[in-house]
C-alpha cells in the first residue's frame, strides 16, 4: 500500500516530484527484444531524452539502444 495517505500513484508522485526522476512508459521493445535473440547480446544502453520543454508535463523521445 502506498505510504502516502490520499495520493494516487505515490511512487509516480514520489519520483517525478520528490526526486525528479523521469520515466517512460508504454514501450515497443518487440524489435530490440529480436536483436537480442539473433544476436546472444542482451546487455545495452537505452537512452530516451526528453525535450526539454518548459512547463511540459510529457514530451516526445527519439529512444536509442547502443549495445
Amino acid at each position: 500500500p502506498p505510504e502516502i495517505e490520499n495520493c494516487f500513484m505515490a511512487v509516480h508522485a514520489l519520483h517525478l516530484v520528490e526526486m525528479g526522476m523521469l520515466q517512460g512508459q508504454n514501450w515497443n521493445l518487440e524489435e530490440l527484444a529480436a536483436d537480442c535473440a539473433a544476436d546472444g547480446v542482451y546487455e545495452f544502453l537505452l537512452d530516451a531524452s526528453p525535450q526539454p520543454f518548459k512547463g511540459g508535463v510529457g514530451t516526445p523521445v527519439n529512444p536509442i539502444a547502443v549495445k
